[in-house]
């Protein structure tokens, strides 16, 4: 018979009054790896806060081990066998790797070093993981990391792990070798949530997915015989409406069709021989293999680097940028990755964040019938009163995300590049994601995306560009690089 760790049943959480899950039933197993797939960002967000035991069951029943639990003794239980593992690393810098395995783990009052170093051996051994202890913390990859932060909370004796958005931040080959060790983990009696968008992972791995859509428990499938045609459909009850509505400006014809930007030969000390080019309205991915080979793209286009050799075309002439505000005033601009999060300014209302770019181009532009009605015509579906006053910290992350595309749609920029512009979970901003990428697009704007995420090559179609240690691969050296042996 199978142990339980939690179980919730018919479960309401709200905040600040405000409902979030009204029916909430989840079974949590010893030794068993779920996958969760969530339909907003929000919920996924709150549902990671219980499992912390910051928020408790307004209503509904929880048990705890088989025992029915109130919300005080099970918010207790939750924040001391539960841990998380995403993106940001949760390691301390001035800390050794085993300094941080097990200093918070036990109750004595000095530290005892050579203890930790022995401990620590041991449990590699009895892993079999390949980890060089001797590393500072500063100076260990991403792999590393959270194979060491696996080990704190094995030492830690946490009881659930929940593994946030893993393909964000591992390639498959690492991902491959974390979860042969997490397998390893399982047998010790501890479970995984992995918290991911549509991945093999969630397939290959995972025991069962659970589907969180609306505020409740929408679905439970078995990993072994779940499709995804199965669980979009229990996920998207309909598909998300393109917004109504011809473009608020015609696009310009490029007669000759020449490339609106060109690399030539281009070099740095990182980058050797990059050629590419994109006509109007065209998409180029570029899928890239180390960070250091698109940081130095990347600087090239925002003006912080200049080509050693070669040279940068854009619409007929060299490129010249020095810095990102003479690349916006070229025409290249850059959505950041978790663009809500990372470019729009809280402070300000919906109409400030959407001009400040256009304002600096068309001055005095609120005076101009034709772009007060375009704007109004693009967050007429936003359903605000008054963009003029609204605050963003007001508005849902979807509407946020839509405000950060429409703000280079509006400007009309020649290029705009897309950093990892699917990061998040939520299969509600992908969708929207895609959406605007296709606005953009209809717009006569050209899109870059960059992305380290094999599997997101094929949301947005494009020409596809393979970038390894500053070359440009083919598709057959991605293969196997990818899957290797």
């Amino acid at each position: 018979m199978k142990e339980e760790y939690i179980t919730i049943e018919n479960g309401r959480i709200e905040v600040n009054g405000t409902p979030v899950f009204t029916d909430l039933n989840l079974r949590i197993y010893k030794k068993q790896m779920i996958g969760f797939i969530f339909d907003s960002i929000v919920e996924r967000r709150y549902l990671q806060e219980f499992m912390k035991g910051n928020l408790f069951l307004s209503e509904g029943k929880i048990y705890i081990e088989n025992n029915r639990s109130d919300s005080l003794e099970a918010g207790k239980y939750l924040k001391n066998s539960v841990t998380f593992i995403e993106k940001e690393s949760k390691l301390i810098e001035k800390l050794s790797i085993e300094e941080n395995v097990f200093l918070f783990t036990r109750s004595e009052i000095m530290i005892q070093r050579r203890k930790y170093i022995s401990d620590l051996k041991r449990l590699i051994q009895t892993f079999g993981l390949g980890l060089e202890t001797q590393k500072k913390v500063r100076d260990i990859t991403v792999k590393e990391r959270v194979i060491i932060e696996l080990l704190k909370a094995y030492a830690e004796q946490k009881k659930i792990i929940i593994l946030s958005y893993m393909t964000g931040f591992l390639k498959k080959n690492e991902l491959s070798d974390i979860f042969q060790f997490i397998k390893q983990m399982q047998k010790q009696g501890m479970t995984f949530i992995i918290v991911e968008q549509f991945e093999n992972i969630l397939f290959d791995w995972t025991d069962e997915v659970v589907v969180i859509r609306q505020g409740r428990t929408a679905a439970v499938f078995d990993s072994a015989t779940v499709n995804r045609e199965q669980l979009y459909s229990s996920l998207l009850s309909q598909k998300t409406k393109s917004i109504a509505g011809v473009d608020c400006f015609d696009m310009e014809e490029d007669e000759e069709r020449e490339p609106v930007l060109k690399f030539e030969n281009v070099c740095t000390d990182v980058l050797q021989d990059i050629n590419l080019e994109i006509e109007v309205g065209e998409v180029l991915k570029i899928y890239y293999m180390d960070d250091e080979s698109i940081l130095n793209f990347i600087a090239l286009l925002k003006g912080e680097k200049k080509p050693v050799s070669g040279k940068i075309v854009l619409n007929g002439r060299e490129y010249s940028a020095n810095h990102i505000i003479e690349a916006v005033n070229l025409g290249v601009c850059f959505i950041e990755e978790s663009p809500y999060d990372n470019m729009l300014f809280y402070n300000m209302s919906v109409r400030d964040n959407l001009a400040m770019a256009l304002s600096r181009k068309v001055p005095f532009f609120w005076f101009k019938n034709r772009f007060v009605r375009s704007v109004g015509q693009l967050t007429e579906p936003f359903n605000i009163d008054d963009i003029a006053r609204i605050r963003l910290h007001r508005l849902e992350p979807a509407t946020l995300q839509k405000i950060a595309y429409y703000k280079w749609y509006l400007y009309a920029p020649k290029v705009v590049v897309c950093i990892k512009p699917f990061t998040e979970t939520d299969i509600h901003l992908q969708e929207i994601t895609v959406e605007m990428i296709s606005k953009l697009k209809s717009r006569g704007i050209s899109i870059i995306i960059l992305t380290p995420n094999y599997s997101e090559l094929y949301r947005v179609d494009g020409d596809i560009i393979y970038l390894k240690n500053g070359k440009m691969i083919d598709e057959n050296e991605v293969y196997q690089t990818l899957y290797k042996k």
